[in-house]
């Protein structure tokens, strides 16, 4: 009987593991680097170095690291393609990734063992055609998963199939009862009918739960929702706060930190900074608009209409700035900008970085001079995005404070941004230094930043519409302010509600809950006095 053919890097590699639990990630390193050089194509290798790469803050040798292991993927090790287009996504490589999945042998058992993370990644990217297109795939030769019918169910919903996706998570509650995500994003999805029919079947989940879970967080949110569609507002809010106290015990976010931050970038990032007169417009027939500002506000409503006027087209969420940022530093740039990094961003060459952003955006403008970039996360760097783009428009969505912040506090995000969004008081400093940014970059550049009033837009899509088409340099559209029409994929927190014609529904909706939002008012007004 033939025994299986020893690997003879295996003590090394064995060692190299050792020395990273141990902490010596630099004796690790050149142990896997030095295997590297005698075997280009180990995977397990190339994945290591990414991620220590990444632990000492090398961006770019990092994402040539995660590149080259996708290279090796495309031999048919499929079983590791999840944690490979994991790596590109995080290098905002989303056509790397595209073409990984692609390229893969879809009727393997590898892939249907990862198809409901591909998925996810693709529907995350854009591609939620193809998500549904590879979850088809997967379903007519496997047996029925629950977590590639979440997956499809999301999928339904970004695309603007709503009653499927209601059907299909519907579905995976029917293979697994207890699926936590099921329940809250059914229930952020579309209200029950009748109303608090689903109250009892995410009760037994949250029973069947162990109780420290982070996952009851989930099962809170999706009873705030439930209990909030039935006007059951001390229910409703009971849940909601204790869904938000589970989840912010489980981030690292620092109020006092965002403070020093920001003021930095105001000191630093002047209208001295942004008007370089030695800039030129490059490319001036591709003009980039980012919408940015608090989520939950409005943003997405705003990159609807505008791209719904025939000469611009939606991006959403675009990483590409950020990513731009990331190779001209070599670094990992934060959502936030330290004054350490705001030294640094100030040594490289922002033309090139405009160039960049050009360069890898260009495919997305479907024959238009206007794209769309509604990434929120590009707020704290509008100066830099003014600098290394003289064309862009900036346009920043500002609503009613204590709408804007309910707004936020009602939302559970998955992953650890946002922080300040789980406690009245936190979100009432954000909000009062997002608002004094924002008038900073209205004084450094009015002629490119335009703050958007929600509540204009929403009394008034026409006359709104129309004054920020003319801003942008659009010939405005009447007709673009139907955002029925727009067929594109969301893939955010407000996929579903975007599907609706345009309505005032969400002005004053914090009132409902009023009597327990006296802390953030009180803060929120306290902020407001002594900024004035």
């Amino acid at each position: 009987m033939l025994g299986r053919v020893r690997d003879p890097f295996e003590p090394q590699l064995r060692r190299a593991r050792d020395l990273e639990i141990a902490g010596d990630l630099a004796a690790a390193h050149a142990i896997y680097e030095s295997v590297l050089r005698a075997e280009p194509g180990r995977l397990y290798v190339r994945m290591r170095l990414s991620l220590l790469e990444q632990a000492f803050g090398h961006y770019r040798r990092s994402r040539e690291h995660a590149l080259a292991a996708a290279d090796a993927v495309r031999s048919g090790r499929w079983s590791q393609i999840g944690s490979v287009t994991a790596r590109l996504l995080a290098f905002d490589e989303g056509e790397a990734l595209h073409g990984l999945i692609r390229a893969a042998d879809w009727s393997s058992v590898e892939i249907a063992r990862n198809s409901p993370l591909l998925a996810q990644q693709l529907y995350l990217t854009d591609r939620a055609d193809m998500a549904l297109d590879l979850i088809d795939a997967v379903f007519a030769k496997a047996a029925d998963s629950e977590h590639l019918s979440y997956a499809r169910a999301n999928a339904l919903r970004y695309t603007g199939r709503l009653d499927e996706a209601t059907a299909e998570y519907e579905r995976c509650l029917s293979l697994q009862p207890n699926y936590v995500h099921a329940h809250w994003a059914l229930a952020y999805h579309q209200a029950s009918d009748p109303p608090l029919s689903r109250i009892e079947r995410i009760e037994k989940t949250q029973a069947a739960l162990d109780p420290a879970s982070p996952d009851q967080a989930y099962l809170h949110y999706a009873l705030f929702k439930e209990y909030d569609a039935a006007d059951d507002a001390d229910s409703a809010w009971r849940h909601l706060m204790a869904g938000a106290q589970i989840k912010r015990r489980t981030l690292r976010y620092d109020s006092a930190a965002e403070q020093a931050d920001f003021e930095a970038v105001m000191r630093s990032v002047d209208a001295d900074f942004i008007h370089d007169p030695r800039s030129t417009l490059p490319n001036p027939d591709r003009v980039p608009i980012f919408v940015v500002g608090m989520p939950r506000t409005g943003t997405t409503l705003l990159e609807r209409i505008l791209g719904n006027q025939s000469r611009a087209a939606a991006g959403g969420e675009l990483r590409d700035f950020n990513t731009a940022l990331c190779l001209a530093t070599d670094g990992f740039v934060p959502s936030s900008p330290t004054p350490a990094w705001l030294e640094r961003l100030r040594a490289i060459d922002l033309a090139g970085v405009g160039d960049e952003y050009l360069r890898r955006t260009a495919d997305r403008y479907a024959g238009g001079r206007y794209l769309i970039d509604k990434n929120p996360m590009n707020f704290a760097y509008a100066g830099h995005v003014a600098k290394a783009l003289p064309q862009a428009k900036i346009l920043c969505l500002r609503r009613n404070a204590m709408d804007a912040c309910f707004s936020n506090l009602k939302e559970l995000f998955t992953n650890a941004a946002y922080g300040y969004s789980y406690d009245q008081a936190e979100l009432a400093d954000h909000y009062a230094r997002f608002s004094a940014l924002c008038d900073h970059w209205q004084r450094a550049m009015p002629e490119r930043f335009l703050t958007v009033d929600y509540e204009d837009l929403v009394s008034d899509p026409l006359s709104a519409s129309d004054r920020i088409a003319g801003f942008c340099g659009l010939a405005f559209e009447p007709d673009s302010v139907d955002i029925t029409r727009n067929r594109t994929a969301v893939a955010t927190a407000s996929s579903s509600q975007v599907r609706q014609p345009i309505h005032r529904r969400g002005v004053n909706a914090w009132r409902k809950y009023e009597a327990y939002l006296q802390p953030l008012q009180e803060r929120l007004d306290r902020a407001a006095s002594i900024g004035s």
